[in-house]
Protein backbone atom coordinates (compact mmCIF):
# COMPACT_ATOMS: atom_id res chain seq x y z
CA UNK A 1 0.00 0.00 0.00
CA UNK A 2 1.15 3.57 -0.51
CA UNK A 3 2.90 5.12 2.45
CA UNK A 4 0.04 7.44 3.44
CA UNK A 5 -2.53 4.65 3.59
CA UNK A 6 -2.24 1.94 6.17
CA UNK A 7 -4.16 -0.02 8.71
CA UNK A 8 -2.65 0.36 12.16
CA UNK A 9 -2.13 -2.98 13.87
CA UNK A 10 -1.42 -1.57 17.33
CA UNK A 11 -4.33 0.87 17.66
CA UNK A 12 -8.09 0.70 17.27
CA UNK A 13 -9.45 3.24 14.78
CA UNK A 14 -12.34 3.83 12.46
CA UNK A 15 -11.20 4.24 8.86
CA UNK A 16 -12.19 6.34 5.89
CA UNK A 17 -11.93 3.91 2.97
CA UNK A 18 -12.05 4.45 -0.78
CA UNK A 19 -12.42 1.72 -3.39
CA UNK A 20 -12.49 2.43 -7.11
CA UNK A 21 -13.74 0.48 -10.10
CA UNK A 22 -11.06 -0.55 -12.61
CA UNK A 23 -10.43 2.27 -15.12
CA UNK A 24 -13.02 4.38 -13.28
CA UNK A 25 -15.78 2.69 -15.29
CA UNK A 26 -19.29 3.84 -14.29
CA UNK A 27 -20.68 0.54 -13.03
CA UNK A 28 -23.05 1.99 -10.44
CA UNK A 29 -25.71 3.53 -12.66
CA UNK A 30 -28.73 1.32 -11.98
CA UNK A 31 -30.32 -0.14 -8.91
CA UNK A 32 -29.14 -3.79 -9.21
CA UNK A 33 -25.49 -2.67 -9.06
CA UNK A 34 -26.04 -0.32 -6.12
CA UNK A 35 -27.96 -3.05 -4.31
CA UNK A 36 -25.01 -5.44 -4.60
CA UNK A 37 -22.90 -3.03 -2.55
CA UNK A 38 -25.71 -2.19 -0.12
CA UNK A 39 -26.44 -5.88 0.52
CA UNK A 40 -22.73 -6.53 1.08
CA UNK A 41 -22.47 -3.63 3.53
CA UNK A 42 -25.49 -4.97 5.43
CA UNK A 43 -23.84 -8.40 5.61
CA UNK A 44 -20.53 -6.85 6.73
CA UNK A 45 -22.26 -4.87 9.46
CA UNK A 46 -24.32 -7.82 10.70
CA UNK A 47 -21.86 -10.70 10.37
CA UNK A 48 -18.28 -9.44 10.16
CA UNK A 49 -17.79 -7.28 13.26
CA UNK A 50 -17.63 -3.96 11.44
CA UNK A 51 -19.64 -0.83 12.05
CA UNK A 52 -20.68 0.98 8.89
CA UNK A 53 -20.60 4.61 10.04
CA UNK A 54 -21.00 6.37 6.68
CA UNK A 55 -21.02 5.59 2.98
CA UNK A 56 -21.57 6.92 -0.49
CA UNK A 57 -21.71 4.86 -3.67
CA UNK A 58 -20.74 6.91 -6.70
CA UNK A 59 -20.90 5.68 -10.32
CA UNK A 60 -17.17 4.82 -10.35
CA UNK A 61 -16.16 4.38 -6.72
CA UNK A 62 -17.30 4.27 -3.14
CA UNK A 63 -16.28 5.88 0.12
CA UNK A 64 -16.92 4.29 3.49
CA UNK A 65 -16.29 5.03 7.14
CA UNK A 66 -15.84 1.67 8.83
CA UNK A 67 -15.06 0.87 12.45
CA UNK A 68 -13.97 -2.75 12.84
CA UNK A 69 -14.26 -4.51 16.18
CA UNK A 70 -10.99 -4.72 18.05
CA UNK A 71 -9.89 -8.12 16.74
CA UNK A 72 -11.24 -7.71 13.21
CA UNK A 73 -8.73 -7.19 10.41
CA UNK A 74 -9.95 -4.43 8.08
CA UNK A 75 -7.74 -5.60 5.22
CA UNK A 76 -9.36 -9.05 5.33
CA UNK A 77 -12.83 -7.53 5.49
CA UNK A 78 -12.18 -5.34 2.45
CA UNK A 79 -10.59 -8.23 0.52
CA UNK A 80 -13.69 -10.36 1.13
CA UNK A 81 -16.05 -7.47 0.36
CA UNK A 82 -14.33 -6.72 -2.93
CA UNK A 83 -14.14 -10.40 -3.93
CA UNK A 84 -17.81 -10.98 -3.21
CA UNK A 85 -19.05 -7.80 -4.89
CA UNK A 86 -16.78 -8.43 -7.89
CA UNK A 87 -18.38 -11.81 -8.45
CA UNK A 88 -21.90 -10.43 -8.13
CA UNK A 89 -21.20 -7.37 -10.29
CA UNK A 90 -19.62 -9.56 -12.98
CA UNK A 91 -22.65 -11.85 -12.96
CA UNK A 92 -24.97 -8.86 -13.27
CA UNK A 93 -22.88 -7.46 -16.14
CA UNK A 94 -23.12 -10.83 -17.91
CA UNK A 95 -26.87 -10.87 -17.40
CA UNK A 96 -27.07 -7.31 -18.81
CA UNK A 97 -24.79 -8.28 -21.73
CA UNK A 98 -22.29 -5.52 -20.87
CA UNK A 99 -19.50 -6.92 -23.05
CA UNK A 100 -17.26 -3.86 -23.05
CA UNK A 101 -17.10 -3.73 -19.24
CA UNK A 102 -16.57 -7.49 -19.05
CA UNK A 103 -13.76 -7.37 -21.62
CA UNK A 104 -11.96 -4.62 -19.68
CA UNK A 105 -12.44 -6.44 -16.36
CA UNK A 106 -11.18 -9.69 -17.92
CA UNK A 107 -8.05 -7.93 -19.20
CA UNK A 108 -7.39 -6.65 -15.68
CA UNK A 109 -7.80 -10.02 -13.98
CA UNK A 110 -4.51 -11.27 -12.58
CA UNK A 111 -3.33 -14.60 -13.94
CA UNK A 112 -2.41 -15.78 -10.46
CA UNK A 113 -6.02 -16.05 -9.24
CA UNK A 114 -9.08 -17.99 -10.26
CA UNK A 115 -11.06 -14.78 -10.77
CA UNK A 116 -12.17 -14.28 -14.33
CA UNK A 117 -12.69 -10.55 -13.82
CA UNK A 118 -11.14 -7.77 -11.76
CA UNK A 119 -13.82 -5.20 -11.06
CA UNK A 120 -12.09 -3.19 -8.31
CA UNK A 121 -8.70 -1.53 -8.50
CA UNK A 122 -6.12 -3.06 -6.21
CA UNK A 123 -6.03 -1.73 -2.65
CA UNK A 124 -8.60 0.26 -0.74
CA UNK A 125 -6.80 3.35 0.62
CA UNK A 126 -7.66 3.40 4.36
CA UNK A 127 -7.17 6.58 6.37
CA UNK A 128 -7.32 6.22 10.14
CA UNK A 129 -9.83 8.54 11.77
CA UNK A 130 -7.95 9.88 14.75
CA UNK A 131 -10.29 12.65 15.95
CA UNK A 132 -13.92 13.79 15.92
CA UNK A 133 -12.98 16.75 13.69
CA UNK A 134 -11.35 14.43 11.15
CA UNK A 135 -14.43 12.15 11.24
CA UNK A 136 -16.73 15.12 10.60
CA UNK A 137 -14.50 16.26 7.73
CA UNK A 138 -14.47 12.83 6.04
CA UNK A 139 -18.21 12.26 6.49
CA UNK A 140 -19.00 15.72 5.10
CA UNK A 141 -16.66 15.04 2.17
CA UNK A 142 -18.33 11.76 1.26
CA UNK A 143 -21.85 13.13 1.71
CA UNK A 144 -21.06 16.14 -0.50
CA UNK A 145 -19.51 13.98 -3.24
CA UNK A 146 -22.74 13.56 -5.31
CA UNK A 147 -23.35 17.32 -5.06
CA UNK A 148 -19.82 18.15 -6.21
CA UNK A 149 -20.28 15.79 -9.17
CA UNK A 150 -23.62 17.51 -9.94
CA UNK A 151 -25.64 14.33 -9.57
CA UNK A 152 -27.99 15.97 -7.05
CA UNK A 153 -28.51 19.41 -5.50
CA UNK A 154 -28.46 18.28 -1.87
CA UNK A 155 -26.57 15.39 -0.23
CA UNK A 156 -29.73 13.76 1.14
CA UNK A 157 -31.17 13.51 -2.38
CA UNK A 158 -28.57 10.87 -3.33
CA UNK A 159 -30.23 7.57 -2.46
CA UNK A 160 -27.00 5.64 -2.00
CA UNK A 161 -25.46 7.74 0.73
CA UNK A 162 -25.69 7.86 4.50
CA UNK A 163 -26.50 11.59 4.33
CA UNK A 164 -30.16 10.59 4.62
CA UNK A 165 -29.41 8.56 7.75
CA UNK A 166 -27.59 11.47 9.41
CA UNK A 167 -29.90 14.31 8.34
CA UNK A 168 -33.33 12.72 8.72
CA UNK A 169 -32.89 9.34 10.38
CA UNK A 170 -33.86 7.63 7.12
CA UNK A 171 -32.75 3.98 7.29
CA UNK A 172 -34.72 2.79 4.25
CA UNK A 173 -31.61 1.92 2.20
CA UNK A 174 -29.45 0.63 5.03
CA UNK A 175 -29.20 1.08 8.77
CA UNK A 176 -25.83 2.47 9.74
CA UNK A 177 -23.97 3.05 12.98
CA UNK A 178 -24.18 6.81 13.41
CA UNK A 179 -21.08 8.47 14.78
CA UNK A 180 -21.94 10.86 17.57
CA UNK A 181 -19.63 13.61 18.72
Amino acid sequence: MPRGYRVFDQAHYAYFVTSTIVDWLPVFVSRPYFDIVVDSLKFMRTNKGVQVNAFVIMPTHLHLVLYPDENVNLSNIMRDFKRHTSQRISAELQKDNQRIFLRIFAQQAPNRTKAEYRVWQEGFHPEAIYSADFARQKIAYLHENPVRKELVNRPEHWRYSSARNYLSGDNTVIEIDLLEW
